[in-house]
C-alpha cells in the first residue's frame, strides 16, 4: 500500500477524501450531530446499520480536525485497498490502533462486528473496551442512524454521548450506547419528519427535494 506521505499518497488520500464528501453530499439530504467530543485520543464505538456509517465517522473527524483510523474486516480492505488513505485500518493491526492512539488520533471500530438491520444495539464484542483500556484513552459512543423521513433523501443523525472511562467494562459500553440508540430513536419517533430533531445541528448540507429545489422558483412565480 503506497504510503500517504509521498506525494502520489497525499494526491491519493485528497482524492479519496473528496470522493467520500461527494458521496454523502450527493446521497443524503444533510448530516445532523448532537453532542460535544472531547479532545485528546478517543476510542469512539458506533452502532453499524448502514452503507454510510463508515463515511460518518470520518466525516465527524474531518470536522474535528482529528485524525482517525476506522477499524475494519481485512477482506474488506482487500477489496478497496485505497481507503487506507481516508482512515481504514485492518481490524487485526491491534498494535497500530494502540500506537495511533498513543499519538493522540481516533480509533473508531463498530462493536456490534457485523452491519445489522436498524433496531436494538446487538450484542458487543470487547474490542472497543480493550483498546480503550489498553490505550487508557476515553470511549466514546456514538448512535447513528441515516433515515428517510419527509424528503426525498435520507438523513444522518449522529448522536456523541458522554465519554466513559478507560476502565469501562463491556456492559457499560452495552449500556451507554444501547441507550443513547433508543433516545435517538425515540427522539426522531416524536419529531415531526420534516422538523430538525431537538439538540442536533446540521454539520452537512446534502441534496434537497425537488420540491425544495423548485419552491424559490414558484415563490419568484407568485410574486410577480
Amino acid at each position: 500500500m503506497m504510503e500517504p506521505s509521498r506525494p502520489l499518497g497525499r494526491f491519493l488520500r485528497l482524492w479519496v477524501e473528496g470522493m467520500l464528501l461527494l458521496s454523502l453530499k450527493g446521497s443524503l439530504r444533510g448530516v445532523y450531530l448532537r453532542g460535544e467530543v472531547p479532545p485528546g485520543p478517543l476510542v469512539l464505538a458506533l452502532n453499524h446499520h448502514s452503507f454510510y456509517d463508515g463515511h460518518l465517522v470520518w466525516l465527524l473527524a474531518r470536522r474535528m480536525g482529528r485524525r482517525m483510523s476506522l477499524l475494519v474486516a481485512e477482506e474488506n480492505l482487500r477489496a478497496f485497498p485505497v481507503l487506507a488513505l481516508a482512515g481504514a485500518l485492518e481490524a487485526g493491526r491491534v498494535r497500530e490502533a494502540l500506537r495511533r492512539l498513543s499519538r493522540g488520533e481516533w480509533v473508531a471500530l463498530f462493536p456490534e462486528g457485523v452491519l445489522r438491520h436498524p433496531g436494538p444495539l446487538g450484542p458487543l464484542r470487547p474490542g472497543a473496551v480493550w483498546l480503550a483500556q489498553r490505550a487508557q484513552a476515553p470511549l466514546l459512543p456514538v448512535a447513528a442512524r441515516v433515515v428517510l423521513r419527509g424528503f426525498e433523501h435520507p438523513e444522518a443523525f449522529l448522536w456523541a454521548g458522554d465519554p466513559l472511562k478507560p476502565g469501562a467494562g463491556l456492559e457499560e459500553l452495552a449500556r451507554a450506547l444501547g441507550g443513547l440508540l433508543g433516545e435517538l430513536d425515540a427522539l426522531l419517533a416524536r419529531t415531526h419528519p420534516r422538523e430538525v430533531p431537538e439538540g442536533f445541528r446540521e454539520v452537512l448540507k446534502g441534496r434537497r427535494s425537488l420540491e425544495e429545489r423548485v419552491r424559490p422558483l414558484v415563490e419568484v412565480l407568485k410574486g410577480r
